[in-house]
């Protein structure tokens, strides 16, 4: 008869244990939810009631849960996505040296015009995954985009021109560990974007065997952003409360790109280093969240910018094959690539319904700064200037972040 009690001691303490060890989770975004709840309104006010006294205790399941790391995502996607543009403007010299190449080495004759049409095709592949410990969140997810290019050749070495594209990206943050009486949703959120752009880019001859090429440009996101938070207060004892917000920002991103290098060629083999500099500026207007649920807990987030200054080396080879339809050149690359830029990201956010306006200051880690990316490509030159081109990059050596890249192009001249 004595065990009950001693049960119902161990059974407590235990339960007790597990909430303080939860506490520990997120001891900032506790204490910044202890003052929220010190002047909420409408639902917000409701849930500061269902925990202890009204204080606003949560478990430590519920302060990550309701820690809004997701908003730091969007600074490393632009960074991204601005590297990833840059190094088009890079591929598209490259298809151009490879039709001068081709006159120089092989049989037969590219019919050059002043004018050139581009059309792309790209299929990205993306996930991060972050440690316990870090202030951010994990994601995966994808996207497509077509492209239209055209430029002119000034002269001989020097040709201009410009490449348009739109693009879908989704992305889905990594569900969170389930706890006691704490069951998460099957993920923590997810992005959605759709994005416009637009690249400006040159490229020169230097001397026999040299090139230098400048690149430009800006891109429009319109996203949407959502979050799956769990409200558990601290006990665990009441139900939890299931968290559907979501909110849309517009983002905008530039970036300004220079590359130089030179290529030597040996009968039909090309070889080549090169390196350069791409800087970005990423900027995502603030924004209210909708609350889905009913449960208070939509947030606002202030506007925040990012600037990343990423240098690059690398070095490519390739061989020209002549066919008696044409010339097919593969190509092999491995690029070394330094973030100069290491500020961590910043954003800050409250929630909409405390009347305090108390702000919550999100602070991650700086960008990744050393990695390796390299890619493999397949040209088929036909005489009629036209060019048909695969690509396949992938992104090596880097602590958090995973990408794969493929592309489908044909260059029409005329």
């Amino acid at each position: 008869m004595r065990r009950a009690p001693m049960f119902q001691c161990v059974a407590t303490t235990s339960l007790l244990l597990a909430a303080v060890e939860a506490q520990a989770a997120n001891a900032e975004f506790q204490d910044f939810f202890f003052d929220v709840c010190g002047a909420p309104t409408g639902a917000l006010a409701t849930r500061c009631a269902e925990t202890p006294g009204g204080l606003g205790n949560l478990s430590g399941d519920s302060e990550s849960s309701l820690n809004p790391s997701q908003n730091l995502s969007h600074t490393l996607t632009s960074s991204s996505l601005a590297q990833t543009r840059s190094k088009e403007a890079r591929e598209r010299g490259e298809r151009l040296r490879e039709g001068e190449v081709v006159d120089e080495q092989a049989d037969a004759q590219v019919v050059a015009g002043p004018f050139s049409l581009l059309v792309n095709v790209h299929a990205t592949w993306f996930e991060r995954d972050v440690a316990a410990s870090s202030a951010g969140r994990g994601f995966d997810g994808d996207s497509s985009a077509f492209e239209i290019g055209v430029d002119y050749r000034l002269s001989e070495r020097s040709v201009i021109g410009a490449i348009a594209g739109v693009e879908r990206a989704e992305y889905d943050f990594d569900a969170e560990n389930p706890g006691v009486n704490f069951v998460p949703a099957s993920n923590a959120g997810s992005v959605e974007s759709d994005d416009l752009y637009l690249t400006l880019f040159g490229s020169w001859s230097l001397g026999k065997s040299g090139f230098a090429e400048l690149s430009a440009g800006f891109e429009q996101h319109d996203g949407s952003y959502r979050r799956n938070p769990v409200f558990q207060e601290s006990t665990r004892t009441l139900p939890q409360t299931n968290v559907r917000v979501e909110g849309d920002a517009d983002r905008t991103v530039q970036w300004l790109s220079a590359n130089a290098g030179f290529d030597v060629s040996r009968d039909a083999f090309n070889f080549g280093p090169y390196a350069g500099l791409t800087m970005t500026q990423s900027e995502i207007e603030s924004y209210t969240e909708r609350d889905r649920s009913g449960s208070g807990l939509n947030m606002r987030f202030g506007g925040a910018d990012s600037d990343s200054l990423l240098g690059h080396a690398g070095v490519r080879a390739s061989y020209v094959f002549s066919t008696g339809g044409g010339v097919v050149v593969p190509q092999a690359r491995v690029e070394y690539q330094h973030e100069f830029e290491d500020d961590p990201q910043s954003v800050t956010s409250r929630f909409a319904l405390d009347a305090s306006g108390t702000q919550y200051a999100l602070v991650g880690g700086g960008l990744d700064q050393d990695f390796i990316v390299a890619g493999f490509s397949l040209s088929a030159i036909l005489p009629n200037g036209w060019i048909c081109f695969a690509d396949y990059s992938v992104l090596l050596e880097n602590d958090e972040f995973d990408r794969e890249r493929a592309t489908l192009g044909l260059r029409a001249e005329f």
